[in-house]
Order: C-alpha cells, then sequence, then structure tokens
C-alpha cells in the first residue's frame, strides 16, 4: 500500500525528471547554437552555465533514485530484474564520472580552442543522448515491474 511518503516521493521524482528533460533541451539548443567565430564566447559562457544547471538536476534525480527511490523497491518486488537495476545503477557512476571529467575541461577552456570547444560539444551531445537512453530503459524496467501480470490468481 502507498503511504504519504512513498506519493509525495513519487511526485518529487516526477517533477525532478520534468526539469532534467527541460535542462537537458536547453542544453541541446545551446549545443545546436551557430554560432559564427565572434559570438563563440557567448556560446561558451551559456554551455558553461547550462552544463551546470544539467549538472545539478541529474545529481539530484539519480540522488532520489539511489537514495529511496524505485531501485530497491523493483529488486523486492521482482528480484528477477535485478541484473537489469545494477546496469541502470551502474550508469549512474558513469554519469557522474563523465560530468566529473567534462566540466572542468569546460571551464577551463579558452575562446580561441574552437576545436577542442566542438570536441566537447560532440562529448555532451554523447552524454545527453546516453541520459535519455537511461531514462528510457528506466521506465521501461518500471513500466515491466508495475504493469506485468504474472497471474496465479486462479
Amino acid at each position: 500500500m502507498a503511504t504519504v511518503q512513498d506519493t509525495s516521493l513519487a511526485s518529487v521524482s516526477w517533477m525532478e525528471h520534468k526539469i532534467l528533460e527541460h535542462v537537458k533541451q536547453a542544453l541541446r539548443v545551446t549545443l545546436d547554437w551557430k554560432a559564427p567565430v565572434v559570438s563563440m564566447p557567448r556560446k561558451l559562457s551559456s554551455l558553461q552555465f547550462t552544463m551546470k544547471s544539467f549538472r545539478r538536476h541529474l545529481e539530484r534525480v539519480i540522488s532520489i533514485e539511489e537514495e529511496g527511490g524505485y531501485l530497491d523497491d523493483v529488486a523486492d518486488w521482482k528480484p528477477n530484474l535485478q541484473s537489469r537495476i545494477n546496469s541502470l545503477a551502474s550508469d549512474h557512476g558513469r554519469f557522474r564520472a563523465r560530468i566529473r571529467q567534462l566540466a572542468p575541461e569546460l571551464d577551463e577552456l579558452s575562446d580561441w580552442e574552437e576545436e577542442r570547444f566542438h570536441d566537447l560539444c560532440d562529448e555532451i551531445r554523447y552524454l545527453v543522448d546516453d541520459v535519455d537512453r537511461h531514462d528510457a530503459l528506466e521506465i521501461e524496467l518500471l513500466q515491466e515491474s508495475l504493469l506485468l501480470d504474472e497471474g496465479g490468481e486462479g
């Protein structure tokens, strides 16, 4: 039976996922901005700002999922899904490590390092796409664990 705390946590988790979706979209808009070379400092500044927001919100979503979120509940309900749960949990570590590497590189980038800037943009795009893939797998896992009727009642 769902408790008020469970319902509240689900509500907070849903809201944080929605915010993260908006931040990912803003990050994509910034990455896709076709700025002329003279606007490179503005694009870099915007990307640094948006990346910081992405990092904060991704960390918040991951923390919610790991600390009292769905991972433990799904493992309890459906132990046969443990390997998929472990895979999703390991993604969290990869995302954290990737951001810990990318954020300082982006922050230390000079306006004149255009080639490195474009390489970092590609790496950030890959990370955001990887987070999207992860989110789709989470949704699939949740749907399977909550909606799959295994029968047995008659």
